[in-house]
């Protein structure tokens, strides 16, 4: 007996010290009673309602200390720019690929073809992993999503483990982590206490991020010299600008430290990406150099800013 309060007490550590003050001894006392009754099902339903209940007060969103509902704001706006990002890239590299299709067949071989024919179905399927999720939450539904990202998730963890079980290493999980990060994040960050995001910004978000996809997708009919400065993608330039930019405006809007941290990660998740998808493709020269010095500087500086107003707004409040 005492063998296991000892354990189930180390079980309730997965809520937060806030909430296991309040009911840890009761939350024990009633596993204590299953365990007695062995009454396995309802036990096992016990433990696996406390473990979602620790993920929802670890990542709070109202009636709960300050520092747990700033920690999921966070968590919540970096699953929704990651999906974002996910929706971009994607609709960049289906473009990508139509126009390579459409304007040089003639100059490429069948098996060719074939080749860009398969990645143009493995960008509309990663575009549609990162847009259903994010349109189903845009549209308010939240359980639908939740069930979305998960499926996609566990589709994904098998076809990786199918594909990179012989050379399983950390450069192919750097290179999807930004794609599936988001996914796991919104499955446990958007949860029934959980705002849903405004629909209208990130409706227009979306439809932004598509629009402008094509756009980007024809950066091959830049001038040469303009193209030999493409040492790092274009999305990681238009995510540092991005970044840049909310920096000069962000006064208007007041210390949003979600935001402003959410923002530096998604920022350093992309730029890895695309370092580890150009690693022995584009030789690291003093451009590249200069690039990432430039985007991480911008990185360094949202981190600094939402470090301060983290401190000035959660942690002096």
């Amino acid at each position: 007996m005492i063998d296991a309060e000892v354990r189930y007490r180390a079980l309730v550590r997965v809520l937060p010290p806030w909430y296991r003050a309040e009911r840890g001894d009761e939350m024990v006392g009633t596993l204590l009673d299953l365990h007695d009754e062995r009454a396995r099902a309802a036990l096992w339903s016990e433990l696996w309602a406390m473990l979602a209940l620790g993920v929802r007060t670890r990542l709070a969103a109202r009636a709960a200390p300050v520092r747990a509902v700033a920690l999921g704001d966070l968590v919540r706006q970096v699953a929704l720019l990651g999906l974002l990002w996910g929706v971009l890239k994607s609709a960049c590299g289906v473009g990508n690929t139509l126009w390579t299709l459409f304007r040089f067949s003639s100059y490429y071989p069948g098996n060719f073809r074939a080749t860009l024919t398969a990645d143009l179905g493995k960008d509309l399927v990663l575009l549609a992993a990162a847009l259903i999720p994010l349109a189903l939450l845009a549209d308010g539904w939240r359980r639908a999503a939740r069930i979305a990202a998960g499926a996609i998730l566990a589709a994904g963890a098998i076809w990786f483990l199918a594909r990179h079980s012989a050379d399983l290493g950390p450069e192919p999980i750097a290179y999807y982590a930004p794609q599936w990060l988001p996914l796991v994040l919104a499955l446990a960050a958007f949860h029934v206490d959980a705002p849903l995001p405004p629909a209208r910004p990130w409706w227009w978000a979306i439809g932004g991020s598509l629009a402008l996809a094509p756009v980007l997708a024809l950066r091959f009919g830049l001038p040469v010299d303009l193209a030999q400065l493409d040492g790092l993608s274009p999305l990681v330039w238009l995510c540092s600008l991005a970044g840049a930019g909310y920096l000069l405006f962000r006064h208007r809007t007041g210390p949003r430290p979600a935001w402003t941290l959410a923002l530096a990660l998604c920022i350093a998740l992309v730029l890895i990406q695309n370092l580890v998808l150009k690693n022995g493709v584009v030789p690291f020269d003093a451009m590249v150099i200069a690039q990432v010095c430039c985007a991480g500087a911008i990185v360094v500086a949202l981190t600094a800013v939402g470090i301060r107003d983290y401190r000035r707004t959660v942690v002096n409040r």
